[in-house]
């Protein structure tokens, strides 16, 4: 049986965490050791605390109910409290007592890590894929964003405009720089808190001059004529510039850009 132990180790992923490392049993005798090594950390000032269980092998409703009480009291003062690494077993009964409701069950001090960037920082996730330029794939593509988008905490109505944008601008790239077949499109998205950056980009089929269409969107764009809803091409853009707050396009190299913010609705 291993025994009841816990060690504290600053983190070598990012100097404002703290990682306390658990291994044993954290019967109900131990809430006074775990309630205590809280208070020390705090009162030095450690108030990002990633909490290591992935040596635990029993979390006792005293302990756990002590490990909510901590977290309560580090987030009004402004830190937060990470729940790492638990095993199958003590997961499904943290669930089953309600602890979901006050923690996220990360796997990996990684993932707390990436949270705690999420939350402080706002330093953004990026993800991005690169598809043959074949409309058959669009549906997936847009599927995927709009899942990261829940994921990341934005809403259903955010997550439907983002699958409509996303269907909209790889279309029009598929459509517009390859024909109906060839090359292939990259699509990166970037996502905040608070925004998500989409950009598109294709490369031009050879021998092909997109600058008098991209003057005339960025004009349109910018205060111009307005789009001609009976012209095939252009018609996309003016949906996804009302379902955005910025919108650019522009022309690098051999490459065609289109790059949109929309901004979370809240």
């Amino acid at each position: 049986m291993r025994p009841f132990k816990i060690t504290q180790e600053k983190c070598s992923l990012h100097d404002a965490l703290t990682i306390f490392r658990f291994s044993g049993s954290l019967d109900a005798e131990r809430v006074q050791a775990v309630a205590e090594r809280f208070e020390t950390a705090q009162a030095a000032g450690n108030q990002f605390i990633i909490a290591d269980m992935s040596d635990v092998s029993f979390i006792s409703s005293p302990v756990l109910g002590e490990l909510m009480g901590c977290k309560k009291r580090i987030s009004e003062r402004g830190g937060s409290l990470y729940l790492v690494g638990l095993d199958t077993e003590n997961r499904t009964k943290l669930r089953l007592m309600g602890a979901e409701k006050i923690f996220e069950f990360l796997p990996s001090i990684g993932a707390a890590v990436r949270k705690y960037h999420w939350e402080n920082e706002d330093s953004g996730d990026t993800f991005q894929v690169k598809i043959p330029a074949l409309l058959s794939l669009v549906p997936e593509i847009r599927t995927l964003f709009s899942g990261v988008v829940r994921i990341k905490g934005y809403s259903k109505r955010d997550a439907f405009r983002v699958e409509a944008i996303i269907d909209e601008l790889v279309n029009n790239a598929i459509e517009h720089g390859f024909g109906p077949s060839g090359g292939a499109i990259e699509v990166i998205g970037k996502i905040y808190r608070y925004r998500i950056e989409i950009s598109v980009v294709n490369p031009r089929k050879e021998g092909q001059d997109d600058a008098v269409f991209i003057n005339e969107i960025n004009n349109r764009l910018h205060g111009g004529l307005p789009f001609n809803l009976n012209e095939k091409r252009g018609r996309g853009i003016e949906l996804v510039k009302m379902l955005c707050d910025e919108f650019s396009i522009t022309a690098q190299a051999d490459k065609t850009i289109v790059r949109v913010i929309k901004k979370k609705e809240v």
